[in-house]
């Protein structure tokens, strides 16, 4: 009931999405938000599960838009490998398509993506990828090593949201999100994601349960995403990104019951279909929007 990574910031007439796990093209169809409306991608990285919902993104920004240019992909150093793979694997494709429904329809110019790659400057503490028509779009690093990793801010109408992107507990989070009407963050539950790793040492799937020990030093607990909330002063907490997978009813209960502990503001584990709306008059609203 989970697609991968995905947010879609819709900011007056322009959308702009923050990685495309997974499902993210359905799930923002089933949403009523058009894949041919869409701006630009920006990626927090580049773990597959962070961009392997791109190419059928890419796709639909193309048919339903009868776009003229590829998808842009704004991403991390890196970006434009991933960009040309898909770009290959999806250029037969792509022809057929086109010669199938006529250039009018599918121009050929607009098939893919395009991409432009980022790199924040060592010791400097964030950098604006976009500013235009009132929308300010900044990049700053976070705590996700190996990978090189960003979180986003994202301005508009005097409002603000963060996204973490994927991170541990970070002080440049922090630093970033001070002020912001919303901290979108990602967490891991250590309770939840050890019943996992005991059960694949008590099975003997050695490699499972190494991975599910490794992913605990790269990603924060609801209790730290509450904290860094906390310092930063925002208007509310909406968790993402959920680890381990919650498919009992109930369990993300206990993301948002740990994030409290640290933080006395509103708090949602956000479930697709979660609209969290900023009108330019204050307050906060959330919603859910997904159509079947």
């Amino acid at each position: 009931s989970r697609a991968g990574p995905c947010l879609a910031v819709i900011a007056g007439e322009k959308v702009f999405v923050f990685d495309a796990g997974e499902g993210a093209a359905e799930t923002l169809a089933l949403m009523g938000v058009s894949a041919g409306d869409i701006e630009a991608v920006y990626l927090s990285h580049l773990h597959s599960d962070h961009f392997d919902g791109l190419a059928p993104l890419a796709l639909q920004h193309w048919a339903t838009g009868t776009s003229q240019t590829p998808l842009l992909l704004v991403g991390p150093t890196g970006a434009s490998r991933i960009a040309a793979g898909l770009n290959e694997a999806y250029a037969i494709d792509s022809a057929y398509r086109t010669n199938h429904h006529g250039p009018d329809i599918m121009p050929p110019t607009g098939a893919g993506l395009q991409a432009q790659e980022f790199a924040i400057p060592e010791g400097q503490a964030a950098i604006v990828l976009h500013d235009s028509n009132g929308v300010r779009i900044t990049a700053f690093p976070v705590n996700h090593a190996p990978t090189q990793a960003v979180g986003f801010r994202v301005e508009y109408g005097g409002r603000s949201l963060v996204i973490s992107g994927d991170t541990s507990r970070s002080d440049s989070l922090a630093h970033n999100a001070r002020g912001a009407d919303l901290l979108i963050h990602e967490a891991i539950s250590p309770r939840l994601n050890s019943i996992i790793e005991n059960a694949a040492r008590d099975s003997g799937r050695a490699n499972v349960e190494a991975i599910f020990h490794d992913i605990l030093d790269y990603h924060t607990s609801p209790e730290d995403a509450g904290a860094v909330a906390s310092e930063a002063g925002v208007g509310a907490l909406a968790l993402t990104h959920l680890l381990p997978q919650t498919p009992i009813p109930g369990l993300t209960a206990t993301f948002e019951r740990d994030a409290r502990t640290t933080y006395s503001g509103p708090v949602w584990a956000m479930r697709d279909g979660d609209v969290i709306s900023l009108p330019r008059t204050g307050g906060i609203e959330r919603s859910h929007r997904l159509r079947f």
